[in-house]
């Protein structure tokens, strides 16, 4: 908005500014006006353009400087279910404790004033559990004890980053709702971004995160997150240039770096930073129904998330 009365203002001013020279036919019989151009509208001009700079160049001026959001008031967080002495999530100390259940839509997340330009977020965490695709489940069929794999559609996903008001997660193939841009943490790291389209995209060991294909992509090998190990995370995005990144590392100097370029058609809904399993229940849905016969568990993740910063304009 300031950017576009900034121009409104350089042409208004523009145009005074050429009609202060502007000479005019004086009538016969009329004192012809003094030499030289009209101070009033000149000066009107001059005031007009300078406040147009201004204007116009604010929001660049304003997206150079990112203030950082206090995060760390508990009482402004949203938490579900609301945290208590049996939550499964909760705070210890300043590091949030959460315990999400796929399918469960537990989430804690905390109000941002984002004008879909630019942030910046960082943040400790480690995983305590974590459920994945071929870990055993201890199952009783028929009446029968008996062992199968978790399934390639049957693992929990943490997602930690901006979203909407929906409060999704958006590590999902099928995805087709919400806002949002997310590191992801299941079977790889992944970075991933849903626009207002609800177009996904995603940077990871085996996508490129580019909307055209890239000849020169290799796929890599997925990371294999560690339980126990701290993770140190850096998640960022610039509208000026249309790039988010991820860094990602833990002390013994492993490190993952994951990059979406030209990501266009955020909106300010985008207005919620927290961690979430919300919005896809990545559970074996032939099995779930029966889950109190065959005892059959959804996969859960439980994740620490400590030394939470975050900036914005």
């Amino acid at each position: 908005m300031y950017g576009f009365l900034g121009v409104v203002l350089l042409v208004a001013g523009a145009a005074l500014i050429l009609s202060a020279f502007r000479r005019r036919e004086t009538p016969a019989g009329e004192t012809p006006p003094p030499a030289g151009p009209n101070r009033t509208s000149l000066w009107g001009g001059l005031a007009c353009v300078m406040v147009g700079v201004l204007l116009a160049l604010w929001p660049s001026l304003a997206m150079a400087h990112l203030a950082s959001v206090d995060v760390g008031r508990q009482d402004k967080w949203a938490v579900n279910p609301a945290v208590g002495a049996d939550s499964p999530i909760h705070w210890e100390g300043n590091a949030l404790v959460a315990d999400l259940e796929a399918g469960s839509g537990r989430y804690a997340v905390f109000p941002v004033d984002w004008e879909a330009d630019r942030f910046e977020a960082s943040w400790d965490i480690t995983f305590t559990r974590l459920d994945l695709p071929g870990q055993e489940l201890k199952l009783a069929l028929n009446g029968r004890p008996e062992t199968r794999p978790r399934t390639k559609l049957d693992f929990a996903s943490a997602a930690v980053g901006l979203m909407d008001p929906g409060i999704v997660n958006i590590d999902d193939r099928d995805h087709v709702s919400g806002s949002a841009l997310e590191a992801c943490f299941s079977d790889d790291v992944r970075l991933r971004a849903s626009d207002a389209n609800f177009i996904v995209r995603t940077s990871s060991a085996g996508e490129s995160g580019k909307l055209e294909l890239d000849p020169s992509f290799k796929k890599g090998t997925p990371f294999a997150l560690q339980l126990g190990t701290r993770y140190h995370c850096r998640l960022a995005y610039d509208r000026r240039s249309g790039d988010a990144a991820l860094e990602f590392n833990d002390d013994a100097g492993n490190r993952v770096s994951r990059k979406l370029e030209d990501l266009k058609d955020f909106t300010n809904s985008v207005s919620w930073f927290g961690v979430t399993i919300r919005g896809y229940n990545r559970f074996d849905k032939k099995l779930d129904p029966k889950k109190a016969e065959n005892g059959y568990t959804r996969p859960r993740v439980v994740v620490r998330v400590e030394n939470i910063r975050y900036s914005q304009p």
